[in-house]
């Protein structure tokens, strides 16, 4: 499955979320003392624990005169989500929950 193939949150606290496309995360290299150069490992993913890549995509949330951006982080191995808010700096793990049709809905617990 690719990463695009997965759904993604129609809502975001009960407001709609605009989605872009999925970009691969970058691929890193190291340029080390003797100018040769070597590849950065990949980071473990944050749910089943395999170094795999991501693909991202950036959501906007749509709520009357105030901008809200999501980034969502998408590990292309187990396919697991990670969205982050970049103002405030708060990351949520989704559930499947956060896919239905009333979308993501922050925790109260």
């Amino acid at each position: 499955m690719t990463a695009a193939a997965r759904r993604l949150p129609v809502a975001w606290d009960g407001h709609p979320v605009e989605w872009g496309e999925f970009t691969a995360d970058p691929f890193v290299c190291q340029i080390n003392a003797d100018g040769t150069s070597e590849p950065v490992p990949l980071d473990m993913c944050w749910h089943c624990g395999v170094r795999a890549e991501r693909a991202t995509a950036e959501g906007r949330v749509v709520i009357p005169n105030w901008p809200y951006r999501l980034v969502l982080r998408r590990c292309t191995r187990c396919g697991h989500d990670r969205v982050r808010n970049p103002l405030t700096g708060q990351e949520w793990d989704l559930d499947e929950s956060d896919y239905g049709p009333d979308g993501s809905w922050e925790d109260a617990s």
